[in-house]
Order: C-alpha cells, then structure tokens, then sequence
C-alpha cells in the first residue's frame, strides 16, 4: 500500500509522439510508432521521467482491435503489446524508483460503452495481462466507461497480485451528478472496485 501523499504520471503518451513528430496517424494513433520506430516511444517515456514523472504507464493503449483492426491484433498484438511493455521497463530502470504501470486500455474504444463486447473481451485482455505481467510494478485500468467492463478486468486480474489502479471516464455533462458515461453513477462503480 502506498503511504506517500500522491505519486506524479506521466501525461499523454499519443499527444507528446504526435508533437515530437512520431510516425502517427489515425486510427493507430500511438500504436503507429510502435509498429514503425519505437525509439520515438522510448523517448517520450524519457522525457516524461526527467520532467519528474515517478510513473510511466506502456503504451499499449492503443494496441487494440479497434484501433489497429482486428487482423493486425491478432497478428502482432502479442507482440506489440510486449515491445511496449519492455520499453517502458527499460526506461524506468535508468532512473531509481520510477515505477512502470501496466496499461489496460477500453478494449472496444474510448468513451463508447455501448460498443463493449463481453465475449470477445477476455481474449483481448488475455494478451494484455500476459504481455506485460513480467514488466510492470502494477496495473492501471484506464477510461473505465462502465460497471460491466470494470467487472470483467476485475475477474481477468483476480489472480494477479500486483496492486490495480482504476481510472474511470466520466459524462461531460456537469449538470448531473457523476457518473460513468454508460449512465450508471459513479457511486455505485466506486465500491466495486474498492472491493478489489
């Protein structure tokens, strides 16, 4: 358990690849300079460090069907997955105490429960756990957009003892009270993963 008062991320992986120039388009978005010149990833985890991030998560984010197409996925998934989780482990070890997070993206795309697919989900995060298990000190669980999709991480990471972070993505509507962007309220996603 942590005892520190906050830990320091790194930022946007996509973003930074993008402004320093990285092969990068869409959709791939930051799966592009994996796939095309990863010394453009191990760079920006590198900047992101100096600049005093104490965490940087794999890029693995966009490694995923609905961004690289499901054939490509099942081609090179495995592997991409796994160059990302190797960079990002090699740049944390130049530096004592900098900490790798072990990224579990939407499986199905950012901010669009609706496009969640339970059964076709547990082979995706398959690949993800087992990718990057070996080279990460924890797991961050990103843009959770609904209950459904936490309790399927939560099952697919149940053996896992490493400590799991969980990130949800909520409604930009500020005229209501928090809530996921399925609809559900936050307060009711909260307990659930606290459980865990």
């Amino acid at each position: 358990m942590y005892s520190k008062e906050f830990d320091i991320l790194d930022g946007g992986m996509g973003r930074e690849l993008k402004q320093i120039g990285a092969p990068f388009k869409q959709p791939q978005w930051s799966a592009q300079a994996l796939i095309e010149n990863d010394t453009f990833v191990t760079q920006v985890h590198d900047q992101f460090i100096q600049a005093g991030s104490e965490i940087i998560a794999i890029n693995s984010y966009a490694c995923m069907p609905f961004h690289l197409g499901n054939s490509v996925v099942e081609l090179q998934g495995a592997n991409l997955i796994k160059q990302a989780a190797m960079l990002a482990r090699n740049c944390a070890n130049k530096k004592i105490g900098t900490q790798v997070a072990a990224c579990i993206p939407p499986l199905f795309g950012s901010y669009q429960p609706d496009l969640f697919d339970a059964q076709k989900a547990n082979s995706i995060l398959k690949i993800l756990i087992d990718n990057q298990n070996t080279f990460a000190d924890f797991w961050l669980i990103e843009t959770i957009s609904s209950i459904e999709e936490l309790k399927l991480v939560i099952k697919a990471l149940s053996g896992n003892e490493k400590q799991k972070w969980y990130a949800f993505s909520l409604s930009d509507d500020d005229t209501i009270k928090p809530q996921l962007r399925s609809g559900e309220p936050l307060k009711k996603a909260i307990p659930v993963a606290a459980t865990h």
